[in-house]
């Protein structure tokens, strides 16, 4: 009787915690902005989002899968494709690389020694 008491009350405290102790649902890897759903329409048709959500190519590279998916098949109309390159160009680039430092400016000339001014 007591084993069971005590199951209740562990069953009651689950039932009013039980969205705390709740698992998450799995990580969405697609970040939310214009054109998802355009990837998540025509893309994860054939794949699973991780594996392209940390390809991380150029967007010339994105431009590049996304011409080789079709022709592969994917069904796209003009304008997911560009909100698909977009969105992949955006969201899941590589990031740029950093622009080079300036040179620094020579330092002018010291006047030679036969260097006289004119008068």
């Amino acid at each position: 009787m007591i084993r069971f008491a005590a199951a209740a009350a562990a069953a009651a405290a689950l039932a009013v915690a039980g969205p705390v102790f709740a698992q998450a649902p799995a990580d969405d890897p697609l970040p939310p902005g214009p054109g998802k759903d355009a990837v998540v329409r025509v893309c994860t048709g054939c794949h699973d989002a991780t594996q392209f959500a940390y390809a991380r190519y150029t967007p010339e590279g994105w431009d590049d899968e996304i011409v080789k998916m079709q022709s592969a098949g994917a069904e796209m109309t003009a304008q997911e494709q560009l909100a698909i390159s977009a969105y992949l160009a955006r969201y899941l680039s590589k990031p740029a690389p950093p622009a080079p430092a300036p040179s620094p400016a020579p330092a002018p000339a010291a006047p030679s020694p036969g260097d006289a001014p004119a008068r």
